[in-house]
C-alpha cells in the first residue's frame, strides 16, 4: 500500500491558512466595532482570501479522493465552508449582523476543527 500522506500537505496547508484567515477576521471586526474603521477594508480583502483558500482547498481535496480513493470528508468540509462563507459574505454586505456574527463564529470554529482534524487524520 502506497503512502499517500504527501498528497495530504497541499490540503492540510491551505485549510490552516484559511481557518487563520477566519481568526483573523474576528480581530479585524473586533477592531472596526472599537473604531478603526480602516478595519472594515481589510476585514473585506481577508474575506476574500479566504474564499480563494477555501476554492483552492475545494480542488486539492477532489484530487484527494478521485486519483487516490481517498476519503469524502476534506470535500465535504471544505465546500461546506465555502457555501457558509458566502451565506456570510451575503449577510455581511448586506448588514445583518444578528447573523453575520453569530454565523462568523460558527465558521471559524468549523474551520480551525477542519483544520485539526486534517493534521490529525491518517494519511494512508
Amino acid at each position: 500500500m502506497k503512502n499517500r500522506t504527501g498528497r495530504w500537505w497541499g490540503f492540510r496547508v491551505l485549510i490552516t491558512a484559511t481557518s487563520a484567515a477566519y481568526v483573523l477576521q474576528a480581530v479585524l471586526a473586533g477592531q472596526f466595532l472599537s473604531g478603526t474603521y480602516a478595519s472594515l477594508g481589510w476585514h473585506q480583502i481577508t474575506a476574500t482570501g479566504a474564499d480563494v483558500l477555501l476554492v483552492c482547498a475545494i480542488a486539492v481535496a477532489v484530487f484527494l479522493r478521485w486519483p487516490g480513493k481517498g476519503e469524502w470528508w476534506p470535500l465535504l468540509a471544505s465546500a461546506g465552508l465555502f457555501l457558509a462563507a458566502q451565506a456570510q459574505t451575503a449577510t455581511g454586505a448586506a448588514r445583518l449582523l444578528t447573523l453575520h456574527i453569530p454565523l462568523a463564529v460558527v465558521i471559524t470554529v468549523a474551520a480551525v476543527a477542519v483544520a485539526v482534524f486534517a493534521w490529525r487524520a491518517p494519511a494512508a
